[in-house]
Formats: C-alpha cells, sequence, structure tokens
C-alpha cells in the first residue's frame, strides 16, 4: 500500500512530514516539504545551517540510510508560530554491520505560511546539547 504524503495542516503535523519525507530517502524533498526557505538548523551541536546550507547540513544523517519514528509530545502555538518539543528514534546500520539505535528529543519552531501550511523556521534535533 503506498501512504499518502502528508500535509503540515496543523503544527504537528509538521513532524509527520519530516518522518515521511525522510524515510522517503530524499533530501531535496524534505527541504522543500518541511522547512521554509530561509530555515535554520542546528546541525550539530554548536553549528548551524541555514537556507540553502540545510542539504549539506542534512546529507550526513540521509547517508545512513536509516528509518526515523518519533512524535510530538507538546505543542505551543502563538496565532501562526509553534513550538513543538519532538521524541524522535533513528534506527541505521552501522559500518560494522551492527543495528543501531539513536533516540533524542527536538526542539522545532514552526510557522504558518500564506499557504496554510505550517513549515519549519528553527530546528533543533539535539535539543539543549
Amino acid at each position: 500500500m503506498i501512504q499518502e504524503a502528508p500535509i503540515a495542516t496543523t503544527p504537528d503535523k509538521t513532524t509527520e512530514v519530516f518522518i515521511y519525507y525522510y524515510n522517503q530517502g530524499n533530501v531535496d524533498n524534505l527541504i522543500n516539504a518541511y522547512y521554509e526557505q530561509d530555515a535554520v538548523i542546528a546541525a550539530s551541536p554548536g553549528k548551524t545551517a541555514r537556507g540553502a546550507a540545510l542539504k549539506s547540513a542534512l546529507e550526513p544523517y540521509f547517508a545512513l540510510k536509516g528509518k526515523i519514528s518519533g512524535g510530538t509530545r507538546h505543542t505551543l502555538v502563538n496565532e501562526d508560530i509553534a513550538l513543538l518539543i519532538l521524541d524522535w528514534v533513528f534506527d541505521y546500520t552501522d559500518e560494522a554491520g551492527n543495528p543501531t539505535k539513536y533516540a533524542g528529543t527536538s526542539t522545532d519552531v514552526v510557522r504558518k505560511g500564506a499557504d496554510g501550511i505550517w513549515r519549519c523556521i528553527i530546528d533543533n534535533p539535539h535539543n539543549i546539547s
């Protein structure tokens, strides 16, 4: 059965959008569906990437060919901006062939666009690291 691509018509649905497109394995599709054009990501603790640099920040994670799962723990909405606290689990196979699981909490800020779709403007997958 083919899963239909989710559309973020509410702040919480942005999590579904990220998971769907990440698990499809195409970084460009994820960027186009999930992020605003000038979004910023905490690429690694202490290092950020913005706009066109999002792709190079995300590619190392896509290279692992893993699958991500998770969901929204808390949502705080103020008109067209929302703060999301997300729990996620990343499953992949390491270089030695061992199944590996990496879990964390993300803090994201999303904004509702003029088209009614919510997209990420700040992505902090490392939470407070």
